[in-house]
Order: C-alpha cells, then structure tokens, then sequence
C-alpha cells in the first residue's frame, strides 16, 4: 500500500441501527468547496474549486446521489489521500518492507526485536515472502524490484519477472492496485464515458498523470465493494472496512464525517 497521510484528532465511529431505512432525499447533494474544506483543511481553496465539477459529476454517475452517501464518501477520501493522487513509491528499508510485506498474518506478525515474523505452528517464523530476508539487498530500496515480487502471482498480474506488480502498482485518491482492478476500472470507466474510452492496463499511468481519472478511480473503488449501501447505514467502521481492509484511521475518518455532516445538517 502507498504512504498515507496524516491522522489529526478524530470523532468516534457514526452508525445508526441497520434496521432503520434511509431517508429519500429528493435532490442530489452537491459538493462545495466548503464541503472539501470540512473533509480535509490542507488543500487550499483554488484546488478545491478545480476539482467540484469533477466530484459532482463522478458522484452522480456512481449513485454517490445522497447526503449521508456523500458524507461518507468525502470522509473515506479526506483521510486516505486528501484529495490528491498518491502513487505507491515501495521505496522501503529492509526492515520496513519486510514489516510490510513479509509476514504471514500482516503487519501484526511483525516483531520488531528480532526483524522477524512471530513464530507460526511450525515454530518457525511464518515468513510469507522469504526473499525479502535472503535477498534483502536486491529489495530495499528498489521500488521496481520490491513491488514486482510481492504483487506477483495476484490481483490478475503475472510472476515477478512480468513486473505487472511494479506496474499496476497502488495510485489513485484511493488506491487501485493490480491487473485486474486497473482492467475493471477500464470497463466502468468507458461504460459511464463512452466519449472517452480509455485502457487503463495499457496506459496504467493515467490514473496518476490525470487527476480526473484518479477521481473517478476512487468513485469505482467505491461502487466496486458496494460501499453506497453501508453509508445508507451510516455504518463507519463497516464503510471504513470495506475502503482500507481494517479499521486503521477510524476515529480520523469519523471527525471528518462528522465535520460534513454538521454541513449538511445530517
């Protein structure tokens, strides 16, 4: 996963119970400068109002289409990238890629004293990527090397000698990552576009290059898992889940969303 930004003071999760139906609303809500600024403050207001049209736009073609979906949406986004394109650079110390990387279980398999992954039932350290302990030299610090090795073999790339990992490597507002989500997000993007079909496999590139494909991507992370009928919940940790894979950032994620919806008064 690319480096991340930030995590100020955050709010406890939001959630209203799953039995309760979402309200209609009968317009869809706009995104505003004021909006983004509630999201995420780093950005200065120019940016802000170079990029609306494109949200606006985006959030109506993938159904982001009510306050508390778009509340969530913005909040997801303001903590994972602030609005801006990120692209995973794997430029990793030893110790830090195999932290990352290199454990069975994740990061949580990670003990640092002994730079080594926890003990499996083997007794043995459950090492997932064993190369980056006896080749450490030819990984760290080696972006091309590093991220080749160990997205080989899935997501829809090929082996490591392909360097599909290195090439559809982690960009976006959110980060689309692999062979397989870069070609998905080709079919969305040029059934929601027809005027301008794009092959993001081909040109993976312009999800970072373009900061209106990196804004779309994020919309298709988001309609791809489905995150719309959690946000109708107003379900935090499970919308949070569903974008980072685990709950990390919650309490950020959640005074940001409470910030939008003070806002728009939901």
């Amino acid at each position: 996963m690319a480096r991340l930004r930030r995590s100020p003071p955050g709010a406890p999760r939001s959630r209203a119970p799953r039995s309760q139906t979402p309200q209609p609303h009968s317009a869809q809500p706009t995104v505003t400068v004021a909006l983004l600024r509630a999201a995420d403050a780093s950005n200065p207001d120019a940016y802000y109002a170079g990029i609306v049209d494109a949200l606006n736009d985006y959030a109506k073609r993938y159904q982001v289409n009510t306050p508390l979906r778009l509340s969530h949406f913005l909040a997801q986004i303001g903590h994972e990238s602030g609005f801006r394109a990120l692209e995973e650079n794997g430029n990793y110390s030893a110790a830090r890629m195999r932290e990352i990387f290199g454990c069975r279980g994740g990061r949580a398999q990670y003990d640092k004293t002994s730079d080594d992954c926890r003990l499996g039932p083997d007794g043995q350290p459950a090492r997932l990527r064993p190369k980056l302990w006896l080749e450490a030299d030819s990984y760290a610090g080696n972006p091309q090397r590093l991220l080749s090795y160990v997205y080989a073999d899935r997501l829809g790339n090929g082996d490591e000698a392909s360097m599909d990992g290195y090439r559809y490597r982690g960009r976006g507002l959110i980060q689309l990552t692999g062979r397989d989500n870069y070609a998905a997000f080709t079919a969305a993007h040029n059934a929601h576009n027809s005027a301008d079909a794009r092959d993001f496999v081909a040109q993976p590139e312009l999800v970072m290059s373009e900061l209106n494909y990196a804004i779309e991507s994020a919309f298709y992370y988001w309609d791809a898992r489905t995150v719309n009928l959690l946000a109708d919940q107003d379900d935090l940790e499970q919308v949070t889940r569903a974008v980072n894979g685990g709950l990390n950032g919650l309490e950020d994620r959640g005074a940001r969303l409470a910030s939008i919806k003070k806002i728009l008064g939901i």
